[in-house]
C-alpha cells in the first residue's frame, strides 16, 4: 500500500506531536498562574497588581470660648495709724470670647501598579509601588503600601486602595507648578512676623 503525499505529511506532523509530548513540556504553565478556566490574580511575592486609588477626605473642626472672670475687693477704715484711710475698694473684669473653625477636604484618584513584597502567614500579602512621572520638567511622585487580603483582589487582578490595610499613600510634586503655588519670601517673611 502506498501513501499519498497528504497522509505522508499528517504522519509527519503525528510523529512531531508525540515528540513534544514526550518532551514533557506542558501546553500551560500552572506554576506561573496560568490557567484556562480562571483570571489571574497576584498571589506569590514578586506578582504585580494594580491598585485603583480612590481617596476622599473632610475634616472639620469649630471651637468656641467664652471665659470671664471679675473679681471685686473692699475694704473699709483703717485702725491706729491707718485711720486716715477711708472706704476703699478695687474692681477687676476680665472678659475673653474666641471663635476658631478649620477645613479641609482632600481627593486622590489615580492608577498605580505594585508588587507583592510578602505573602504574610496569615495569607495576606503585602504590596509596595511606586510610580514616578516627569514631564516638561515637572515631576509627580506616587508611593503606596499597605496590607490586603487576597479575597479583596478582584477577578481583573485590581484592588481599590480603600480595601487595603495600614495604607501608607504619598503624593508629591515638584517643579515650576509647584513652586508656582508656594508663597514668596515676603509673604514668608509677613507670616513669620505676624
Amino acid at each position: 500500500m502506498r501513501m499519498s503525499k497528504y497522509g505522508w505529511l499528517i504522519a509527519l506532523a503525528a510523529l512531531a506531536l508525540a515528540a513534544l509530548c514526550a518532551a514533557g513540556e506542558p501546553l500551560i504553565d500552572l506554576e506561573s498562574g496560568g490557567s484556562l478556566v480562571s483570571n489571574y490574580k497576584a498571589h506569590r511575592v514578586g506578582d504585580i497588581i494594580t491598585i485603583l486609588i480612590v481617596e476622599e477626605s473632610t475634616a472639620n473642626a469649630t471651637a468656641k470660648t467664652d471665659a470671664n472672670n471679675k473679681s471685686e475687693v473692699k475694704g473699709g477704715p483703717g485702725l491706729g495709724f491707718l485711720d486716715v484711710l477711708t472706704n476703699w475698694g478695687i474692681n477687676s473684669e476680665n472678659k475673653y470670647t474666641g471663635d476658631g473653625r478649620t477645613q479641609r477636604t482632600g481627593n486622590l484618584n489615580a492608577e498605580i501598579t505594585a508588587r507583592v513584597v510578602e505573602v504574610m502567614h496569615n495569607g495576606d500579602y503585602r504590596l509596595a509601588g511606586t510610580r514616578m512621572v516627569d514631564i516638561n520638567g515637572e515631576r509627580q511622585l506616587i508611593e503606596i503600601s499597605g496590607i490586603c487580603r487576597g479575597r479583596d483582589i478582584r477577578p481583573d487582578n485590581t484592588i481599590y486602595s480603600t480595601y487595603i490595610a495600614d495604607a501608607r499613600i504619598a503624593y508629591n510634586g515638584t517643579g515650576v507648578v509647584n513652586a508656582a503655588s508656594e508663597p514668596g519670601v515676603i509673604t514668608k517673611l509677613v507670616n513669620w512676623l505676624f
